[in-house]
């Protein structure tokens, strides 16, 4: 899976913009100077030497991971226009042939002043980083294998704007081994997870990486949603 940088859009306003956004539209140019390019190839783990760095994926797939001897935990996946900062502790790996761009910290906090559009793009990353470790958190500490799992689906169907409803089709974009990474248990009990969710008629295989809802109220009630009606 190959995508192409983010391109500029004269019709939307620069405030409007994401980091990815700014820095190939002409508003961000000299920003642009700032970051340099590097390729990964897939499997190749981020070199944790370059760390304080601003993080934007060109082309290609990362994933943030933390991991110890024993397990693996996935923290995120970032696609093309994802930004990440490498202060963490945090691991990465190129999941595919992946360009990044990168820059150090301190100098795009220099660029905060001469660039204010910027500064609403760098908020826009904190809080959506803010809110995915919020989630991560949410589900580890308050929800079982099975409610994590529907909370991911249900996850999936609001990225698209559909609502959980009978018919509804949720595309899995991630393997049940990276699934489970994300969610924080083992492959082997995701898969029965939702092997027996699918048993139980609450949704059900619809080709490859794909499943369709059957009963919207089970999914809600696993990811301890109220129910609608």
């Amino acid at each position: 899976m190959s995508h192409a940088p983010p391109s500029s859009s004269s019709s939307r306003p620069a405030h409007g913009l994401s980091l990815a956004e700014l820095i190939e539209a002409e508003e961000g140019r000299g920003l642009l100077a700032c970051f340099a390019e590097r390729a990964l190839g897939e499997g190749a783990l981020f070199d944790q030497a370059d760390r304080d760095q601003i993080l934007i994926v060109r082309r290609g797939r990362l994933r943030v991971y933390l991991a110890t001897h024993e397990r693996e935990l996935s923290l995120a996946y970032l696609a093309p226009g994802d930004v990440f900062s490498t202060h963490t502790r945090a691991q990465i790996v190129a999941q595919e042939e992946t360009t990044l761009l990168l820059a150090p910290r301190r100098a795009i906090e220099r660029e905060l002043a001469a660039y204010p559009p910027l500064q609403a793009a760098v908020i826009r990353v904190l809080a959506r980083t803010l809110g995915q470790s919020i989630t991560l958190i949410e589900d580890l500490a308050f929800h079982s294998v099975r409610g994590r799992i529907a909370r991911y689906l249900l996850r999936g169907l609001a990225r698209r704007g559909e609502a959980c409803a009978v018919g509804a089709q949720i595309r899995l974009e991630l393997t049940v081994e990276e699934i489970a990474a994300l969610l924080g248990t083992a492959r082997q009990t995701a898969s029965s997870e939702l092997s027996a969710m699918i048993r139980e008629g609450a949704i059900a295989r619809l080709g490859r990486g794909n499943l369709v809802v059957l009963d919207p109220a089970a999914l809600r009630a696993w990811a301890g949603e109220p129910q609608s009606g």
